[in-house]
Formats: C-alpha cells, sequence, structure tokens
C-alpha cells in the first residue's frame, strides 16, 4: 500500500485536506447505459468520500474515448476492447486500463418469451411476423456496430433499424410485453430489464455478437500520475453485486438514482467490499 493511500486510512481533519489535495479534481465521463452509470456513481461517492471533487461528463460513446484520450475526462467506468475495438485502436495508445470489474459481458437480439423464433436465423423472411423492427439503442454503440454486421450476416434487410435510447429501447420492449405483441430488440447481460421483462436471447450461430467482453475502468495519462486514485481503483470488482446495485438503481426515482447509491452502501456487506477495493476503514 503507497504512502497516498496510508493517508486516506486515517481519519482527522488534517488527514481529510491532505486526502483532497492527493486526489484532487477527478472527472468521470460516463454513456448513458445503466450498469456504467450505477459503477459511476458508486465511485462518485467513494471518492468524495476520500476528499475528492467529484465531476461527471454524460456523453456520447465515441466522445468518452476521446475526452480521456486526451484528457478532459480522467475516467471512464464503462470500457469495452472487444465491442468497442474502434474506439481502442483510434484513442487507446493515450489511455489505460486500471481494473477490469467485471466480465463477462454478454450482447445480443433479444424477444419475449411467446415470440417462438430461437435463432436470429428465424428472423430472415419473418419481419412481419415480430413487428419489422428491430429497436436499437444510441448511435455509435458498439452493440448497434454489430446490429450493422448481423443485418448482413442474417439477411435481415427487411427490417427497419431504430436507433434511439437505451430508455427508449426498454420502453418498448416493456410495452410489447405488456400489449403481447412481437418485438426484437438489442439487448445485453448483466441488465436488470433481462429477468425483470424475462428477455429471451436468440441464439447467435455466426457469432456476430460479442458474448465474451469485459468492463474496465480507463484513465486518461494525467489521471495515471494521480498515485492515490489509481491505488484505489485498481482492486475494483463487481459480480452478483453488480445487479443488486443494478435494481437498487432502478427501483429509485429518474433523479434519486445518487441516494440510492448511497441506500446500497449503507449495508455491511457492500460497505466491507468498498473497503476492501480501497483498502480504507
Amino acid at each position: 500500500m503507497g504512502a497516498g493511500t496510508l493517508a486516506l486510512t486515517a481519519c482527522g481533519e488534517g488527514d481529510s485536506a491532505e486526502a483532497e489535495d492527493d486526489l484532487g479534481t477527478v472527472t468521470i465521463g460516463y454513456v448513458a447505459w445503466d450498469e456504467v452509470m450505477a459503477a459511476t456513481y458508486l465511485w462518485e461517492h467513494i471518492l468524495e468520500e476520500q476528499g475528492a471533487d467529484v465531476e461527471l461528463l454524460q456523453l456520447e460513446p465515441a466522445a468518452v474515448y476521446a475526452d480521456v484520450a486526451d484528457g478532459e475526462a480522467d475516467l471512464f467506468m464503462g470500457g469495452l476492447q472487444g465491442t468497442h475495438a474502434s474506439y481502442w485502436d483510434t484513442y487507446g495508445d493515450d489511455f489505460e486500463i486500471v481494473a477490469t470489474w467485471h466480465e463477462p459481458l454478454l450482447h445480443g437480439l433479444a424477444v419475449p418469451q411467446f415470440v417462438e423464433a430461437e435463432s436470429i436465423e428465424d428472423l430472415e423472411g419473418n419481419a412481419d411476423e415480430v413487428g419489422g423492427r428491430i429497436v436499437g439503442i444510441e448511435a455509435g454503440s458498439g452493440l448497434m456496430d454489430e446490429l450493422g454486421e448481423a443485418e448482413e450476416a442474417y439477411d435481415l434487410g427487411d427490417f427497419d433499424i431504430v436507433e434511439g435510447s437505451t430508455a427508449a429501447m426498454l420502453a418498448e420492449f416493456q410495452g410489447s410485453v405488456a400489449d403481447e405483441e412481437p418485438v426484437v430488440v438489442t439487448a445485453w447481460a448483466p441488465h436488470w430489464a433481462v429477468e425483470e421483462y424475462d428477455m429471451k436471447f436468440l441464439d447467435d450461430p455466426e457469432g456476430v455478437f460479442t458474448d465474451d467482453d469485459q468492463y474496465h475502468v480507463i484513465a486518461s495519462d494525467e489521471a495515471q500520475e494521480n498515485e492515490p486514485l489509481m491505488t484505489l481503483l485498481e482492486d475494483f470488482a463487481l459480480d452478483d453485486e453488480l445487479f443488486s446495485l443494478l435494481n437498487e438503481i432502478h427501483a429509485a426515482d429518474s433523479d434519486e438514482e445518487s441516494q440510492a447509491v448511497e441506500q446500497w452502501l449503507e449495508t455491511d456487506e457492500h460497505r466491507a467490499l468498498v473497503e476492501e477495493w480501497t483498502g480504507t476503514q
């Protein structure tokens, strides 16, 4: 444990000021994906507890990688080396992985359980039977790039591809399930909606969609020089705890996600987990 981290474990006013001097201002870029927001809000709280001044920047996928690469943002909690390979190729020389905090990540196309299709191959020539559209998420996301590849690999030209947002996609799926109407959406796991809406992922025999990506924390060159910050982050990992945190945030009102993270942190189990990551008490 480095000297910077030792300074963070003490409890007096002078030590708090020293921690603030050590950590300074930390800018976290994020994309409005539930699990990335969960990790972002979580670390906002942890770093503020350790004396940092935390600023959050909501960005589109390409912009968040660019901002970390040029130092406009210090951290991004949602780095995906496989899914976002094009961004890694463009910007990867200007940031580093600090921690790998969840794996595996699964992408694919999903339908309600009552839809008969079991494979993406079953969609070919049957657009009218499943709503005629594939409802996607944010343009520029790796999942939408994969959807473009799937459109060609599985001859899905009869479908209208709808770009939008994660929130809009989930609302569409929820409404279709409630009305017992077929729908095809882009989806991924882990995500609270998979269980809540009983999503069925379609088999992907061509292997277009990732099934083994990892969530990384990436840091700018400047942030890497902040040794106390790097020490706090390097052991960050969420497995089953991610689902409980996602569910806590999902249950909160749209303007109370931060309070939901506070509530999650109030349990002894989760507090001990944070102390294990950070080496603090």
